[in-house]
């Protein structure tokens, strides 16, 4: 009995023993990883007051100081995206969310980079891995939706886009996606609530104003639509697409002097735009 209780100390000696060099070994690497995260919160410090430069260098110091930390490769990421140099930035966000597999934030990061990439089947299932990580996080069923809509999955994008807009009522991007996915459904009553929300939240967004004309043609106002364009086309002047539009929704309001006015802007800033062509054609027949 003795024997055995010498021998049960003995082991717990070393088990405390090798905790305790355990804890010795990783402290260099704790001390690494805060010195690294404390460059990382100078370098956004930097990079919020547009010093570019200094804030790269804080990240490749606490790289060069930390490799594996992800909070530096998520920040590297960040850097890289800035840059246009996206598939470096896949590669660091790849790992920073193979390092934290629990982290809905780096899904959702990963999954947006991914769709910006063009790797749609990629984004949804970080997306659907972030959605399902944080159900509440409204910015990733917003980014679902537009992923889907674009997949052609309409059911499941309006799904996506309604629980994102009740999620994040103030931000007037997930307001318009929602009318977007509404307006490809054919909801268009729908369409047109999301929109104007969008465009209370936000009272210069140009789009929201666009897509207001387009339904309001489609709903058969032509007042309403020339409201909206002639808004649009003040904020956006160079947007041939909307001036084509406008002489559109002046043409069927039955203006065709200031209609001819607007496909001719449309033509001067594309000469190729097909819908102006059409539309100074109309208004060429119309004034015969």
């Amino acid at each position: 009995m003795r024997r055995m209780l010498y021998a049960l100390m003995a082991l717990g000696s070393l088990g405390a023993t090798t905790a305790s060099a355990m804890v010795l070994v990783d402290l260099p690497r704790a001390r690494a990883w805060e010195r690294a995260d404390e460059l990382i919160a100078k370098a956004q410090e930097l990079a919020a007051r547009e010093d570019r430069a200094g804030a790269r260098a804080a990240v490749d110091e606490a790289l060069r100081i930390a490799p594996g930390d992800p909070k530096a490769r998520r920040e590297l990421a960040m850097h890289l995206v800035s840059r246009g140099d996206i598939e470096p930035a896949l590669v660091e966000l790849r790992a920073v969310a193979k390092a934290r597999p629990y982290d809905a934030g780096a899904a959702r990061e990963l999954g947006e980079l991914l769709g910006i990439s063009g790797d749609r089947e990629g984004a949804v299932k970080w997306l659907k891995r972030a959605v399902f990580l944080d159900p509440a996080d409204g910015l990733a069923h917003t980014m679902l939706a537009r992923q889907l809509a674009r997949a052609g999955d309409l059911k499941g994008a309006l799904a996506e886009a309604e629980v994102g807009a009740r999620l994040i009522p103030r931000v007037p991007s997930a307001h318009f996606l929602l009318g977007l996915v509404r307006w490809q459904s054919e909801d268009l009553l729908g369409a047109r609530q999301s929109f104007l929300e969008a465009l209370r939240l936000r009272p210069s967004d140009a789009r929201a104003m666009f897509c207001l004309g387009g339904l309001a043609a489609q709903l058969d106002r032509p007042g309403e639509a020339v409201e909206y364009l002639q808004q649009a086309t003040a904020l956006v002047p160079d947007d041939a697409t909307g001036w084509a539009a406008y002489g559109a929704a002046l043409l069927a309001a039955r203006r065709p002097d200031d209609a001819r006015a607007a496909f001719a802007r449309a033509l001067k800033l594309d000469p190729q735009n097909a819908a102006a062509q059409r539309g100074m054609a109309a208004c060429q027949t119309r004034g015969r």
